[in-house]
Order: C-alpha cells, then structure tokens, then sequence
C-alpha cells in the first residue's frame, strides 16, 4: 500500500513546494560547489575530499532530517525520512573523522568494481555462441578484458594516486547533479503557477 503525501491536508504541497524548493536549490547548490572545488583541485589532498564528502552527507542529512520534521507536522509518513537522514549525518561524521581513509577505500572499490564488470563483460562476449560473435565482439571482448585486468591490478596496487581520476569523475557528476537539482528546485517552486 502506497501513501500520497499530497493527500495528507489541506495545504501540504504548498508547504511541500516552499520547503521542497528550499531543499533541493541548497543540495543543487552545494553539488555545483563541491564539483568545481573537485575539478579545480582533483588531489589537494585526500583529506580535504573525504572533508569535503563528508560535509555533503551531513548537510544533506540534516536537510534529510529536516524534511521528515515538516512530513512529521503534516501528518504525512516521516519515519524513514528521519532514517535516511540521521544515517546520512552519521554517516558523514564518520567520513569526517576519517577523510584519507574513506579516499583510499572509495577508489578502490569503485576502480575494483570497474574492473570486475570490464572482466565479466568480456567474457560475456568471448562466450557468445559462434554464429553471433564476429572479429569485433571478439575483440572487445578481449580488449575488456586485458583492460579490466589493467584497471583491477591498479587498484590494487596504487588506490591513492585512483582518487585523482575518481575526483574528477566526481566533480563532473556533482556538478551536473547540482544544476539538475538546481532546475528541479525551480519547477518545484512553480508548480503551483
């Protein structure tokens, strides 16, 4: 069984739209910020990256936290918001008190699942039946992976100098994330016009 949340009350997507605007611009915001600081400076140091993550996650779950208390006053469902929120905040308090760890770590599993997936694709198109492979697939496949195998052994023997490449990766799609919630806080907000 779904709720709606705009069927709690009179009044509820207004307020919805007012905090909901409010939300997602700062988030929108913030994700603009932190991907220019992340393409400007890719490695500074992997402590200021898992800093500056780390107070992304505590931002957005104390807005997180914030949201449920308006849901809470509206009598619309609240609960798992609240969770969502308070796991976020942790979360990031966390990453703060471990920044260069939480670096590390990130590029390793995110190269390491890369490469996991170039490898397994490969085999993939190397196990297709014969009437269906031709000297591309073929090729691909191999060429996936000699490449997953590459990116695997990178990771593991050089995660830290990883973070700069994840960094710019990150700083791309924080920036498209911050201008997409940045254009949805604007339709939000005029929704009702």
């Amino acid at each position: 069984m779904s709720t709606s949340y705009i069927s709690q009350g009179p009044g509820l997507l207004e307020s919805l739209q007012k905090r909901g605007f409010q939300f997602l611009l700062w988030r929108g915001i913030l994700a603009v910020l932190v991907g220019i600081l992340l393409l400007i400076s890719p490695f500074g140091s992997a402590t200021a990256f898992g800093i500056i993550v780390g107070a992304w996650m505590i931002v957005d779950g104390l807005s997180t936290v914030g949201l449920s208390v308006d849901l809470k006053k509206r009598d619309a469902p609240w609960g798992w918001v609240l969770a969502d929120g308070i796991i976020q905040t942790l979360f990031g308090i966390f990453v703060i008190i471990f920044p260069v760890s939480f670096a590390i770590v990130s590029a390793f599993f995110v190269i390491g699942f890369m490469a996991v997936g170039m490898v397994l694709s490969g085999i993939a198109q190397l196990s297709a039946p014969v009437e269906n492979r031709s000297g591309w697939s073929i090729a691909v496949g191999v060429v996936n992976i000699l490449f997953g195998v590459i990116l695997g052994a990178l990771a593991l023997f050089n995660p830290v100098d990883n973070v700069v490449s994840l960094a710019w990766l990150a700083g791309i799609a924080a920036v498209a994330l911050g201008i997409s919630l940045i254009v949805f806080a604007v339709t939000v907000r005029n929704l009702g016009k």
